[in-house]
């Protein structure tokens, strides 16, 4: 079955973005492209909800680079129920059941999925026990005000820790497990 990895960087305060979108803060620095290509670059699959994937299809076109290349050819699929297309290369739309379509993506062949952003999209994957790891960066920076990763709504999630890796720029990258899995 593939692992469907959440994939986020956040503020020491839990904030995955600031007001208005703001993601300026985000610590990005040789280490950290060294760290996702080595650990994303065999994804074949990325989902988002609605509104990452709005920031992303509106950046990502015209960007150059390995990641920008990456970004462009993975198949991605987009859920919401507000959306009429999806006009971002080798992207899917979907409208209906989060649950029983990311499930499906689970088991059919191919390799890792990983989720980027979407922390409403992402709080129904959690809800539904859908997410098989963490891959948290925390940056050394605190925002009054922002979105958190984590819903208020969900319930305790106990988690493993699977890996530490400190970067020379101060961020810390987690992964995590569901402790019950």
């Amino acid at each position: 079955m593939r692992k469907l990895i959440l994939w986020d960087m956040v503020t020491l305060n839990g904030l995955f973005e600031g007001p208005d979108h703001d993601i300026g803060w985000f610590v990005f620095e040789d280490e950290l492209e060294s760290y996702i290509h080595e650990t994303q670059a065999a994804a074949d699959t990325l989902l988002f909800g609605r509104v990452t994937y709005e920031m992303m299809a509106s950046y990502w076109p015209s960007a150059e680079g390995w990641i920008a290349d990456f970004m462009n050819g993975v198949q991605k699929i987009v859920f919401s129920r507000t959306l009429s297309k999806a006009d971002w290369s080798n992207t899917k739309l979907l409208k209906d059941n989060v649950a029983g379509e990311v499930a499906k993506l689970k088991k059919a062949p191919g390799n890792d999925i990983f989720v980027f952003g979407s922390a409403d999209f992402s709080s129904t994957l959690i809800e539904h026990g859908l997410v098989d790891e963490y891959r948290i960066g925390i940056n050394p920076v605190v925002l009054g005000k922002g979105v958190p990763l984590f819903k208020e709504r969900m319930k305790r999630l106990n988690l493993k820790l699977l890996e530490t890796r400190p970067l020379k720029s101060g961020v810390v990258i987690l992964h995590y497990a569901p402790a019950s899995k």
